[in-house]
């Protein structure tokens, strides 16, 4: 939905209390009545737009998984071809990528319950998959080292999203591939590949 792309931009130029209705009017080129009969209020748009961001994740997510299924009869072929194809997307940015969940979260007062569950719950599936990833991985390659599957299927995340913010701060796209690496260097370690 055009309107919710185009909030989501302004929203990570701004944050979200930074972003007025009369921003999003003039940049969707909308009506107020228009805004407000797809929106009851801010509020409300703040939770289809972590919505629209969330659906959007994780169809990015199920992508990859499904493009490194081919992978599947070695695990840590796969799991290592996962975090590959995430250091190849943001090898090629542009400039800095900004993720809507660090956006949320640095403003939570202004969003209900709902809204933040939606961010929950999302970190909480990338942990999943990633889990399942790496416990394959530890089934067919015993690793000399004892890792907890949790935190390290959220050091992706972690990883990824501290990334962002480094990289807008210092104004520099290739930060989040080159922090990808690093992790990958880490499976690479724990998993003793050669």
């Amino acid at each position: 939905m055009k309107i919710l792309e185009m909030t989501t931009q302004l929203v990570l130029e701004n944050g979200f209390a930074g972003t007025t209705i009369d921003q999003i009017l003039a940049k969707t080129q909308i009506t107020k009545g228009a805004f407000f009969y797809h929106f009851k209020s801010k509020s409300d748009l703040a939770y289809y737009l972590m919505r629209h961001f969330a659906d959007s994740d994780m169809s990015v997510m199920n992508r990859v998984l499904a493009d490194t299924q081919g992978h599947e009869r070695n695990a840590l072929e796969r799991l290592i071809a996962f975090v590959d194809w995430f250091v190849a997307e943001f090898e090629g940015l542009n400039e800095p990528y900004m993720c809507l969940y660090a956006s949320y979260l640095y403003e939570p007062e202004q969003f209900s319950d709902d809204t933040k569950q939606i961010v929950a719950d999302s970190i909480l599936l990338w942990r999943k998959e990633l889990e399942e990833l790496l416990e394959g991985a530890k089934k067919q390659v015993p690793s000399h080292v004892e890792f907890d599957l949790a935190s390290l299927a959220d050091h992706f995340t972690v990883i990824m999203e501290g990334a962002f913010i480094v990289s807008k701060a210092l104004n520099d796209p290739s930060l989040t591939a080159q922090h990808l690496l690093h992790y990958k260097k880490y499976l690479e370690l724990i998993f003793r590949v050669k």
